[in-house]
């Protein structure tokens, strides 16, 4: 019903992501491989979506600060972000910047853009959910400001596409091909 009654009024607008509460931005990192696997979290996701529900026309761009990345142990965490895995002292954050936003069907999308990570941009082409939830006491009893944008997403990527080499001691522990999970909002307050 949201979303029903919010299309009819909207139009083009700009929604600013990361401006409010950190568990409203989430990505995650999922890595399977033969001995081990792991999950890797941050909110610090910050960018804007420009969305047109009645069009269903939209772009964006992204920014994920991949040195925040948390796995649940330290050790790991640091050596995720030595020079030879995502080097975060010289690439600090990943990029995602659409190129083309085709509309499906409901809330799905067909998303194109241009992804760096490690100072690599590669095209990468996958499916999204995009809602847009007009200004309500509901958006606002759940601590939301303005109208509302949600953008979720998944897909994997190779690690060795975007130069981070797996060494021997962690073959088998990290996954070769991972999968990236992606859930923002934004707001026009």
């Amino acid at each position: 019903m949201i979303l029903a009654a919010g299309i009819t009024a909207a139009q083009s607008t700009t929604f600013k992501i990361g401006g409010g509460s950190p568990a409203m931005q989430s990505f995650t990192v999922d890595s399977t491989a033969d001995f081990e696997d792991f999950t890797g979290t941050t909110n610090a996701i910050t960018g804007t979506v420009v969305f047109d529900p009645s069009k269903r026309t939209g772009s964006g761009k992204l920014t994920i600060n991949v040195a925040n990345i948390k796995t649940g142990i330290d050790l790991r965490d640091e050596h995720m972000r030595a020079e030879g895995w995502l080097n975060t002292a010289k690439f600090p954050n990943a990029t995602f910047e659409t190129t083309r936003v085709q509309f499906v069907s409901g809330t799905n999308y067909r998303v194109t853009g241009n992804l760096t990570l490690k100072g690599v941009t590669k095209v990468i082409t996958t499916n999204a959910t995009v809602r847009f939830i007009k200004e309500s006491e509901q958006t606002r009893a759940a601590r939301f400001k303005g109208d509302l944008v949600n953008v979720k997403t998944e897909f994997k990527i190779r690690l060795s596409d975007y130069n981070v080499q797996i060494p021997a001691q962690a073959k088998g522990k990290v996954g070769e091909v991972v999968t990236i999970k992606l859930s923002v909002f934004g707001t026009t307050a």
